[in-house]
């Protein structure tokens, strides 16, 4: 912006006339200019006051985090054990990153995972493109327009905006309940058991009995490998 240069400009010019201006009392004119400055600046928008950022999340969880009476460890197992008794579905193994994301934003830690097994059955049938590149967009995050690098980069991101925290969906998403975020990603005019069957799976993630299926996984591997 011209204003812009225009103001620095004559920053830079008041500093280059300090030898030549009021050489005894240019401090005080200094400042006082300076600070005329500043406030005409502000006045008219050509300066941005510099403020401390509230964060838009808490960064006070931890690894002992209880949420629902379990730790952040607790939670990621029935996640990953829930996707194993899938069929050991793609995404088992990311269940941390799904907790740690959902204390990181303060939003429920089974959404997402239960959003993805509606989406791409945890992974199965996530994203790709025509000569089958993962996208590692297993959420059907912009209708899989949207490519990410990795899941848990994928994780993070779209457990931001659900959360409300992203200034470019925050409008859709911030304030909401669970239900209304639910209905707002994916309408009941576009599905309308969208919400029935996120809200199920996230119940089954919650009472998965992550001991029985750890031991059934093993006698899995024991009898594979006799054979």
């Amino acid at each position: 912006m011209p204003e812009i240069r225009a103001f620095f400009i004559s920053l830079h010019w008041f500093d280059e006339a300090q030898s030549f201006i009021m050489p005894k009392n240019f401090n005080v004119f200094r400042q006082v200019a300076l600070g005329y400055i500043l406030i005409v600046g502000l006045g008219l928008g050509l300066i941005t006051p510099i403020v401390q950022a509230e964060a838009p999340h808490d960064n006070s969880y931890t690894a002992d985090t209880l949420v629902d009476g379990l730790t952040q460890n607790e939670r990621a197992k029935k996640i990953d054990a829930f996707f194993i008794s899938r069929g050991n579905a793609p995404l088992a193994g990311y269940g941390i990153y799904f907790v740690q994301a959902a204390d990181k934003y303060g939003t429920d830690w089974k959404l997402l995972p239960a959003i993805s097994v509606i989406e791409s059955s945890a992974g199965a049938e996530a994203c790709r493109f025509k000569d089958g590149t993962l996208k590692h967009n297993a959420f059907g995050y912009g209708g899989c327009t949207i490519v990410f690098r990795s899941y848990p980069e994928a994780i993070d991101i779209i457990t931001k905006s659900l959360a409300g925290h992203d200034p470019k969906t925050e409008r859709h998403y911030a304030g909401k309940s669970i239900d209304q975020v639910i209905n707002t990603y994916n309408p009941p005019s576009i599905r309308s058991d969208y919400h029935y069957l996120v809200t199920y799976i996230m119940k089954k993630i919650a009472n998965t009995d992550t001991v029985t299926i750890a031991s059934k996984a093993t006698a899995e591997t024991k009898q594979l490998a006799m054979e």
